[in-house]
């Protein structure tokens, strides 16, 4: 079996996004604090967080969305090597298009920086009576706060993307959002009492 080092590694020498160290700690908390069982990650990358996630709880359900055919094969490798395979279901395709059935008690959106808010849409409706979406990479290295700091035009765009869905979650009536610092920025979100 591969030790999560392993992965870690892998996904640094190929230059694979996965949440920091922080934010996956603020995760994890909060999936024992609001006791989640089940969890659906839009963005698998390695397979990292599924891991982790899966092994929280004896009973946890992990469902995750990947598109990316070099990094559905690495997760499902990892997946393999782990004590948790009979517990994660990856599902390969586009977020977008893909369809998942039943609720969660954590939404993870962690994919395409610029499509949260059509992720968010999608897959709000799969949330759980006293779930949580956790969205990650709300501060995007700082440059959401200044976004100054990039001269690069795709990256202007993205950060602009960010700042619009923080608003919209911000914005919306049904659902009340904290934002952490943790890690490159999370936000949880969870429907208003």
């Amino acid at each position: 079996m591969k030790n999560m080092e392993d992965i870690e590694t892998y996904a640094a020498q190929h230059r694979v996004p996965v949440m920091m160290d922080e934010g996956l700690e603020l995760l994890k908390r909060k999936i024992i604090e609001y006791d989640c069982r089940s969890f659906l990650e839009i963005g698998t990358a390695v397979g990292r967080t599924s891991l982790v996630v899966a092994g929280l709880f004896p009973n946890m359900r992990v469902v995750t969305i990947e598109r990316d055919p070099e990094m559905i094969a690495q997760a499902k490798e990892n997946f393999f090597d782990s004590p948790f395979k009979d517990k994660i279901t990856l599902i390969e395709g586009d977020a977008l298009e893909v369809e998942v059935e039943g609720t969660f008690d954590c939404i993870f959106i962690d994919a395409a920086k610029a499509q949260y808010v059509r992720f968010f849409n999608k897959y709000y409706p799969h949330l759980s009576e006293n779930g949580i979406i956790v969205s990650d990479n709300m501060n995007f290295h700082g440059l959401v706060e200044h976004p100054e700091r990039t001269n690069n035009r795709g990256t202007k765009q993205l950060v602009r993307k960010l700042r619009a869905y923080k608003e919209y979650l911000g914005a919306l009536v049904d659902f009340e959002t904290a934002f952490y610092e943790d890690g490159d920025g999370v936000a949880i979100t969870r429907r208003r009492k």
